[in-house]
């Protein structure tokens, strides 16, 4: 089995706009061969690049600990702190040789047509989360409709500057892209962001963070604060009725999202699925007095977030104060790529056709606000 994986670690050097540590990556693919740690792959402008690592070099060792998996690879690496000299032993052609290195800053994402900015907000005492924000290229003092992310329950990073067309990335791209301000906030402990690492924090710790970014994107000068937007992707869409309950948003788009509380699931605190239980998300959707959007895909077929499911979201919130259409978008799954069939599907989240069908849906719904 090969396992390809580019290490990264926080890093003591900080953005021009923000003091928030930013993190550095070693910058290789790692598999696991017969003949032991691989390098498959080697990022340029990394520290593996400027240190001499090349494609094929079976790394032995990181400061003398031999290191037989690629997992015991990046645990060793990551017990550093950026600037701090690292030893790599390694064999190259069958003679070992061993370089110094220091590692270097995570580069940043750029969009197009936008000028991407890293900051932070406080989402409590002493813990600041990592933002970016997207700001169309254009005339100063104009102020654009803009979109807050409320992403998937795992904790997984949302700052990807190697790869901004697969996923949520590539979501927030496409839209940023197309004149909207955008906003994304890591979680606690992920990425850049300070905090307790995230499979350990609640539900209410969560909602505190996209409450705090949200406030954020409010107060942003290049923000028209009456064209907020709030688009949730699987669990991060039962936060969005939440936060519309508490300030005016312009519209919600969810997709892929449950509509009451779910069971516990890997990944993820026991304290977070004892606060969810408590929260009304049929409720919350029942008060929305905004424009929604309810997208489903076909063959996103888990009981929990069913084309049922979305349907009842649709019609709690027209039974209310507001105004949502349900769409179901054919073939595509959880991860909005398409298959041929449901049974195609299984297993393949993310592996199936590129489509810009759920990209566009998304647009036509916020160019209509």
């Amino acid at each position: 089995m090969f396992y390809r994986i580019f290490i990264t670690l926080i890093v003591l050097i900080t953005t021009q706009s923000d003091s928030l540590p930013r993190r550095a990556y070693f910058g290789v693919a790692l598999e696991k061969t017969a003949d032991g740690v691989r390098v498959s792959g080697v990022s340029p402008d990394s520290t593996a690049a400027a240190s001499g690592i090349v494609i094929g070099d079976l790394i032995q060792a990181v400061d003398g600990r031999t290191t037989d998996t690629t997992e015991a690879v990046i645990a060793a690496v990551l017990q550093h702190k950026a600037g701090d000299p690292v030893r790599i032993s390694f064999l190259r052609a069958g003679t070992g040789r061993t370089i110094e290195a220091t590692l270097k800053s995570l580069p940043f994402e750029q969009m197009a047509n936008s000028t991407v900015t890293y900051g932070s907000v406080p989402s409590s005492p002493g813990v600041n989360l990592r933002t970016i924000v997207s700001v169309p290229n254009g005339q100063a003092g104009v102020r654009y409709p803009a979109v807050l992310l409320l992403q998937g329950g795992g904790c997984g990073s949302i700052d990807s500057p190697f790869n901004v067309t697969l996923a949520q990335p590539g979501l927030v791209h496409a839209v940023g892209s197309k004149g909207f301000v955008t906003m994304r906030v890591e979680k606690s402990g992920v990425g850049d962001s300070g905090g307790p690492p995230c499979d350990s924090i609640g539900f209410r710790e969560e909602l505190a963070g996209y409450r705090a970014a949200f406030d954020a994107l409010r107060a942003h000068p290049s923000v028209d604060s009456r064209k907020i937007y709030l688009i949730g992707i699987s669990l991060g869409g039962v936060f969005a009725p939440l936060l519309a309950a508490e300030t005016n948003v312009a519209g919600i788009i969810v997709y892929g999202t449950p509509a009451m509380p779910t069971p516990p699931y890997p990944g993820r605190s026991e304290r977070f699925f004892k606060e969810f239980a408590a929260v009304d998300v049929s409720g919350a959707w029942s008060r929305v007095a905004s424009r929604v959007l309810v997208l489903h895909g076909e063959y996103d077929v888990d009981p929990v977030i069913s084309r049922e499911v979305h349907e009842s979201i649709a019609r709690g919130v027209n039974a209310g104060k507001g105004s949502a259409e349900f769409h179901e978008l054919a073939g595509l799954d959880h991860c909005w790529t398409r298959h041929a069939s449901l049974e195609a599907s299984k297993d393949k989240c993310g592996q199936g056709e590129e489509t810009p069908v759920f990209v566009n849906a998304v647009l036509d719904f916020l160019r209509k606000g």
